[in-house]
This record gives structure tokens, sequence and C-alpha cells, in this order.
């Protein structure tokens, strides 16, 4: 929708999957929107991947949303990048 928020889980080029959220990077991730992420998430993502991006964004709550962001859980890497 132009103008509004989105935002999107997608397989990159490589077959690693790719968070895509529009508007400014919130300093804080809420119970809500990770419930909405790993809604969004659970599409394209099989049980065990979607487990350790729960965790990976768990972890990254713990430890603040910001750009450069890197968080590792189990081998999965969670990286916060800001364009």
């Amino acid at each position: 929708m132009h103008g509004g928020p989105a935002t999107a889980v997608v397989r990159g080029p490589d077959g690693e999957s790719v968070v895509l959220l529009s508007g400014e990077l919130p300093e804080v991730l809420t119970d809500a929107s990770v419930s909405e992420l790993l809604d969004l998430a659970a599409a394209i993502l099989d049980t065990g991947e979607l487990a350790l991006f729960e965790q990976c964004l768990r972890a990254l709550r713990r430890n603040g949303m910001r750009a450069g962001r890197r968080i590792e859980v189990d081998g999965a890497v969670l990286t916060v990048y800001e364009g």
C-alpha cells in the first residue's frame, strides 16, 4: 500500500530469510511487533527456522534494535541493517 507501513519476510537470492520493515527503525521491539514478525515469518520459514528466528528476536529485544546489531543463536544470525 503506497504511503502505508509495510513489513515482509522473504527469501534472498541465496535462500536466506530477509525481513523488510518500512519506516524508522524502532528502538524497542514490543510484544505486538515481535508477534507480527513471527506471524509473517511463519509464511516462509519451517518450524526449526521459525524457532531460531524467535530466539534471535528475543535476544535482539533484550540488547536493543539498532543498525549494525548482530545477534547469533545456535548458528542462526540476525543482522539489522538500515537503508
